[in-house]
């Protein structure tokens, strides 16, 4: 019997549903390339987008195959990947960075409080700050063990430049858990938003 969340019954075994989810994030890809196209960008920035999308399948998949031991885990880093593939077809106008100990996107933590490193530069005549992903949310968070974030107040300062972290207390997290959290810089001009992106991480607790 392979190790299972009681509320999903979706699939024989878990590597039906891995393979099933792998399969889904491969198809959906082109989709995105194909919205890379419509944008007529150059070919260079084109092709920098379609790379990094073709990064994420590749990376997403291996992860869902390797470290996926239950359908939950399989959906959280499926729809992390969904995330990052539309965060790469969107593209960055300005600098936007989010990393666990230097490591950006796909990230490999021990119990206890991650810190996540923030680092945004706007372009020029424009300032950043935090966004909220949501009306009620501040984060996109999806995790297969309980974590909680925590912000200053100051972090949701309009700044020249955004270098800032926030944390996850994941002390209550199993090894093996998965968390993902989007993240939400925007770009501020004469004090409206001029841009805003998300920046997705999946961490493994190990």
């Amino acid at each position: 019997m392979f190790a299972t969340d009681s509320s999903s019954e979706r699939a024989t075994s878990i590597e039906d549903y891995q393979y099933t989810c792998t399969e889904f994030i491969t198809d959906i890809s082109r989709d995105y390339k194909d919205w890379v196209d419509r944008y007529q960008l150059s070919n260079e920035e084109s092709s920098k987008r379609k790379e990094s999308i073709d990064n994420v399948v590749t990376t997403t998949n291996n992860w869902i195959r390797n470290f996926c031991n239950t359908i939950k885990k399989v959906d959280i880093v499926m729809n992390d990947g969904i995330n990052k593939m539309a965060e790469n077809t969107a593209g960055y106008p300005f600098h936007f960075e989010v990393s666990v100990n230097s490591v950006k996107r796909y990230a490999i933590h021990s119990q206890g409080t991650v810190a996540l490193r923030i680092n945004a530069i706007p372009q020029e005549g424009r300032m950043v700050r935090l966004g909220k992903y949501s009306k009620n949310e501040l984060f996109l968070i999806s995790s297969s063990s309980p974590v909680s974030p925590t912000v200053s107040e100051e972090s949701m300062n309009t700044v020249d430049i955004l270098d800032d972290y926030i944390t996850l207390d994941a002390s209550s997290c199993e090894k093996g858990s998965i968390v993902s959290i989007t993240i939400i810089v925007e770009e501020v001009r004469d004090d409206y938003v001029s841009e805003s992106r998300g920046y997705s991480t999946v961490i493994m607790i190990i």
